[in-house]
């Protein structure tokens, strides 16, 4: 895996994952003194930092824009050539967009429980949520970037229609399921054989949590991890950008929503068996396999327009 695919498809305004990433590897920078020199792995970080590799390719990828670390070159790693006081600096930053974090999800549940107005102005918002104007625009400017609102052509904002729409459901699934399983039989696949391993011990420490006790945010981070990763592997970078289109409407959608045992058990299981055909080199039947779990999730209807389980 190089860089190169994900800085073509990866946007500056990172998943909520990403972001906490991003901030985790600024203090591991500061605690390790690893300023003005020092060294670090994409697969180190993944490590340290108890997460997959996806996440920390996309942190890096900010940091490389950010000038705190450069590239040592293909599979070599990468140098902090940023002073503690710039580090130091970005970490406060990133303690901030903790705030962002809450008010894009507090938006989404309000939206998707019918709180809030499908058209809305700022001042609509800032009477409804007590935050500064600064950060609510943050935020707006995201859920813009996230394409799951849009400027009305005179005056305020829209939420995009298909996030309450069970047509889009339908929609969205049928997408996947033109795209996914082709994705794992592109002639340029490669499995990730690390990340693969990584995302297994993610799935099983899901498997042995009680349900009620598993994070909707980190359950959904997980899943899109599994599908983006997968499209990431294809080598082909038009089926890794049609993916992370569909997560950033998915994550909106999923943020909010709890999902019963069964459900988080059975998503669980089915990528833990699509992992297992392209572990044993059955791509034919990994394709198979993200079929019928596409199809499976997809009939699985919300109980409301606009909510969506997790596939």
């Amino acid at each position: 895996m190089t860089l190169r695919i994900v800085r073509d498809n990866v946007r500056a305004e990172p998943a909520k994952l990403g972001r906490k990433v991003t901030g985790q590897i600024l203090d591991h920078i500061l605690d390790g003194g690893l300023y003005d020199g020092g060294h670090l792995s994409e697969s180190g970080l993944a490590a340290a930092l108890n997460v997959s590799r996806t996440p920390v390719r996309a942190a890096l990828e900010q940091l490389i824009e950010l000038k705190i670390v450069k590239p040592v070159g293909p599979r070599r790693g990468f140098t902090v050539i940023a002073s503690a006081d710039r580090v130091r600096a970005l970490s406060s930053k990133a303690i901030a967009s903790d705030e962002e974090e809450g008010l894009y999800v507090t938006i989404a549940q309000d939206f998707l429980a019918h709180r809030i107005d499908e058209n809305f102005t700022e001042a609509d918002m800032l009477r409804h949520y007590p935050v500064a104007r600064s950060t609510l625009l943050r935020v707006l400017q995201r859920m813009a970037s996230d394409r799951v609102i849009e400027r009305n052509s005179g005056y305020g904002w829209r939420f995009a229609p298909l996030l309450r729409s069970i047509e889009s459901h339908d929609e969205s699934y049928r997408f996947r399921l033109a795209i996914e399983p082709v994705a794992i039989v592109e002639p340029g696949f490669s499995l990730d054989r690390r990340w693969a391993e990584r995302s297994r011990r993610e799935h099983r420490t899901v498997l042995e949590t009680p349900a009620h006790k598993v994070s909707m945010v980190r359950f959904f981070e997980m899943n899109a991890d599994f599908h983006e990763t997968l499209a990431l592997c294809s080598n082909n970078a038009f089926f890794h950008n049609a993916v992370q289109q569909q997560n950033q409407i998915r994550r909106f959608q999923n943020y909010s929503w709890t999902y019963g045992e069964d459900r988080i058990a059975a998503c669980c299981h089915e990528h833990i068996g699509i992992l297992d055909a392209l572990e044993s080199g059955d791509a034919a039947w990994a394709s198979a396999l993200m079929r019928r779990h596409l199809e499976l999730a997809s009939q699985l209807k919300p109980e409301h327009a606009g909510q969506e389980l997790t596939g």
